[in-house]
Order: structure tokens, then C-alpha cells, then sequence
């Protein structure tokens, strides 16, 4: 934090230095500092440091030097809604593989609905870093 004139404290806060869209994976390269008044951000749910947000990906479109609110970025989609994908259900030692059509989008570690078209059933699985989906019987 540093003083400005005035004596009023500013903070350095990270803002696109370009246009972000959604689906867009954000880089270190895509981001600068700007100096703030505290008092006028202290109450706002925005991203605090560059770190936060790197790798995550944009649900909106970011505007260069605008401060990132916290619901405008998120872990990236592995899984996107309509997309065919490997189900793999294992119980017991026994495991099945299917593939699936997901219901939903998801990150990885998000349990999402997906449908087995040839039966009509739904199933929750877990969202695998992979692009799978995991479902473990009880």
C-alpha cells in the first residue's frame, strides 16, 4: 500500500491489460497492476492479486483496467454440456466403462449429470483432470 497525494491509501489491484472473453484461460501476460483508493474497493468481492487468477478461466468478458469481480473467473471447464465422455463406474473391485453424455459443464472435482443414451439413465459422476467421469458405487 502506498500513499497518495491527499494522503489517501492506494492498493494495487490486478485488471486485464487487454480484452479477456469468456472461455478464455487467463496468463500472466493478460494482466497488470492498478493502483486503487482502498477506501473505494475495501467493501467490493473482487480478485485482490494476480496469483489468484492465473490459470483460471473468464464466464465473462473482461474489460482492460476493470477490476475482476470474484464471480467472473473460474476453474477451467473440462467437461462441456452435450459432449460425449467416458464414464467409468467402479464398485467392489469390478469396473465398467461407458460412454455418457454430460448434462452439465464441469471442473475438475465437480459432480455432474450425464445421461447413457442407449439406456436413457442418468448418473452423477465426478469430473476427472483427465475429461472423465467417476462413479463409485456404495
Amino acid at each position: 500500500m502506498a500513499l497518495a497525494a491527499g494522503g489517501r491509501e492506494v492498493v494495487k489491484l490486478p485488471v486485464p491489460a487487454m480484452m479477456i472473453y469468456p472461455g478464455d484461460k487467463i496468463e500472466a501476460g493478460m494482466l497488470r497492476q492498478n493502483g486503487f483508493f482502498k477506501r473505494s474497493v475495501a467493501q467490493l468481492s473482487v480478485v485482490k492479486r494476480i496469483e489468484d487468477v492465473i490459470g483460471l478461466e473468464a464466464r465473462r468478458t473482461l474489460f482492460p483496467g476493470k477490476l475482476i469481480p470474484n464471480n467472473a473467473v473460474q476453474d477451467p471447464i473440462v467437461i462441456k454440456r452435450g459432449s460425449s465422455v467416458l464414464l467409468v463406474f467402479r464398485e467392489n473391485g469390478l469396473e465398467i466403462r461407458v460412454i455418457v453424455e454430460a448434462q452439465e459443464s464441469g471442473s475438475a472435482g465437480a459432480n455432474i449429470r450425464a445421461r447413457n443414451p442407449d439406456t436413457g439413465l442418468s448418473v452423477l459422476g465426478k469430473v476427472q483432470v483427465d475429461g472423465s467421469l467417476l462413479a463409485e458405487g456404495d
